[in-house]
Parts: structure tokens; C-alpha cells; sequence
């Protein structure tokens, strides 16, 4: 996110925290997507997911005067999102609610992306969709926090509640695993990890 992006998401936050009803629209637009993605990959709950952001949004409005303006809005989105979720989990074990299929289904992709992912079809990319779904609960949603949203290590121990160095040895150990396993190089294995 540029910049630019930033400024204008935190000038939307302002307007949002004044009552402004087109900011909130605005908000949920930019970000519901991406809060739908991120929540499908941790529950197979659907009706939950959806129902947990709608919870955030309109907890959101309703406490709109009293939440200060975070360093990073898609960071508290996320975390909040991913709170709201294990509240609402029926099961007392969130983690069994982690989606297997972590990395199906992602967000649609450019033209581009598609031609480009037609070509690298191949049996290293079958190796690794399997390899990842073999992935400990936890490494594969910090897998996908780090290469699909983007989200520093840092930001990754934000939103899963743990320690930073939690985060980054869930990443580490992932990804030391997966490169044991998939007999690629270390440029073709980010790659491949990056459609995913």
C-alpha cells in the first residue's frame, strides 16, 4: 500500500470516527473482501465469517467515538475479525476451524495472472498445494498472512496473538519444510509460493 493509499484511508478513518456514513461505506468496501478471505482460510464456516464481520462493522459503528486511529487499519481489521471469529466459534478448539484448503479459492486474479498461472501449471505447484496443506494449522494461516495479505512478521504476531518470534518460526519452519520437500530452487519455490 502506497503512501498515498494510507492517507487516504486514514482520512477515510477520521471521517468514519465523525459519523460520516460514506466513510463507513467506504471502509467496508475497501476492506470486506480481503476480511472474507482471510476469514474463510479459518473457519469452514461461511455463515459464521460473514456474520463476524458484519458483528465488526457494526461494533465498529457503534463504538466509532471511543476506538483511536490504529498505526495500520487492514492490521486491526484483521485482528479484530480474526477475535471475532473465535468468540463466535462454537468449538472450544479454534484451531480444528482452520480451512485444509488454505490456499484454494483465493481472490480472483488479473488476466495476466492467469496466463502466467497456466503456464507454471505443473507438478511442482500440485507438490506444494499438498505440501502446504500438511502444514501444522497455525504455520499455514501464518503462510498466508505473509504471502497472499502481505503482512510482516510482526503484523502476523499481531493478528495470531503471539509473540513475535511465534510468528516468525511458524514462517521459518513452513518454509524450511516445504523447500525440504519440494525439489526446486530457492527463486522458483518463492515463485511458486506466491501464486498460492
Amino acid at each position: 500500500m502506497s503512501k498515498g493509499d494510507t492517507q487516504l484511508d486514514d482520512n477515510i478513518w477520521r471521517s468514519f470516527k465523525g459519523g460520516d456514513k460514506t466513510a463507513f461505506a467506504a471502509l467496508y468496501r475497501i476492506y470486506a473482501g480481503a476480511l472474507l478471505n482471510y476469514g474463510s482460510k479459518i473457519s469452514w464456516d461461511r455463515t459464521l465469517v460473514e456474520d463476524s464481520i458484519q458483528d465488526l462493522f457494526f461494533e465498529l459503528w457503534n463504538t466509532r467515538e471511543r476506538i483511536t486511529e490504529p498505526n495500520s487499519i487492514k492490521l486491526y481489521l484483521f485482528k479484530a475479525l480474526r477475535y471475532k471469529i473465535y468468540r463466535n466459534t462454537k468449538s472450544n478448539d479454534f484451531t480444528n476451524t482452520l480451512d485444509l484448503e488454505l490456499f484454494e479459492n483465493l481472490a480472483s486474479p488479473s488476466h495476466e495472472s492467469k496466463l502466467i498461472r497456466f503456464e507454471v501449471q505443473s507438478e511442482q505447484m500440485e507438490n506444494l498445494r499438498t505440501l502446504i496443506k500438511q502444514l501444522p494449522k497455525r504455520q499455514q494461516e501464518a503462510i498466508n498472512l505473509r504471502y497472499y495479505h502481505d503482512f510482516s512478521n510482526e503484523e502476523i504476531a499481531k493478528i495470531m496473538g503471539v509473540n513475535y518470534q511465534s510468528a516468525a518460526n511458524f514462517i521459518f519452519l513452513a518454509i524450511r519444510k516445504l523447500k525440504l520437500n519440494l525439489k526446486v530452487s530457492v527463486t522458483s519455490f518463492f515463485f511458486f509460493l506466491n501464486f498460492f
